[in-house]
């Protein structure tokens, strides 16, 4: 057996203790997770525990698509996997679930671990809970009674629209269109009727449109959608298709409800002010020619 001297015993001692008190804030403070080459947890901090509701016992040895949000497309994974089978670190930001299904937000970093012989092992997952930050992030460019993009939003999303365009011959269109005679409906049947009018008509254009396209509510009840173009004549046919769908939608009225839209494809030699203008113009000609019809300028 080995003497340690008094004095080299109680700093070994103090060291120990300080290595605890430090693993403990760690543990508690740090959401952190490791796993095998498969993603088949191996370990879990107590912080981590504590966010997806699950205990330690519930997560070792399951994997972790356990936290999956069926909504990440699978993109992300497909992203995640090719670096790190290359042994590379991988960042990114993934909405996950709770047991309890509840959704938040992380912002994420994952590393290979490797063994003494420099073996890769499994990976090591540090976690940043940025639900919050998300939150704002979300209040500040969705419309809060539709739920989809607001007018600034739109506004950002039509600027890089144009640099696009103007800097790799990127073509892109853009749909207007408005509820015709809406202020009769309010009239008629209510603000909160009115409302809800504009929240069912969001999600009738949102479910019609392609996923690259991008809604957004422009104001009262008017709205805006950026397309891109595929095809010839192929955002008329996107507008006409929408007038037709919202024409035979029943949203409990008496009438039909019915649009006015207004489309415009950009021209590279025009400022955005000019583009906007054009397809105004297009959308109140639809409405002087008596409503619920496409006018393309």
């Amino acid at each position: 057996m080995i003497h340690i001297p008094k004095e080299e015993y109680h700093y070994d001692q103090k060291a120990f203790h300080e290595f605890k008190r430090l693993y403990k804030l760690i543990n508690h403070s740090v959401l952190y997770t490791t796993s095998d080459l498969e993603g088949n947890i191996t370990s879990v901090s107590k912080a981590f525990e504590v966010l997806s509701g699950y205990k330690e016992s519930e997560l070792i040895g399951k994997n972790h698509n356990l936290f999956r949000n069926p909504n990440t497309p699978d993109e992300f994974y497909e992203k995640m996997w090719s670096k790190l089978k290359t042994n590379e670190r991988f960042t990114g930001e993934v909405k996950n679930i709770t047991k309890h299904n509840i959704e938040y937000w992380l912002r994420l970093i994952i590393e290979p671990i490797f063994d003494e012989n420099g073996i890769k092992i499994g990976y090591a997952s540090y976690r940043e809970n940025v639900t919050h930050t998300k939150k704002l992030e979300y209040i500040a460019t969705h419309d809060t009674l539709t739920d989809i993009f607001n007018r600034e939003q739109f506004n950002v999303m039509l600027d890089i629209q144009i640099r696009k365009a103007k800097r790799y011959k990127h073509q892109f269109a853009l749909i207007m269109l408005d509820i015709d005679h809406f202020k009769k409906i309010n009239d008629t049947y209510g603000h909160l009727f009115g409302d809800s009018v504009l929240f069912k008509l969001a999600k009738l254009l949102e479910n019609n449109i392609r996923i690259d396209d991008i809604v957004s509510r422009w104001g009262g009840e008017e709205f805006a959608i950026i397309m891109s173009i595929n095809k010839e004549n192929g955002a008329k046919i996107l507008a006409e298709k929408l007038r037709k769908v919202v024409e035979t939608t029943n949203f409990s009225t008496k009438e039909k409800i019915t649009i006015s839209i207004g489309v415009g494809h950009y021209n590279q030699n025009e400022t955005k002010a000019e583009f906007f203008e054009k397809v105004d113009n297009a959308l109140y000609q639809a409405k002087k020619l008596g409503r619920n019809i496409v006018v393309e300028s």
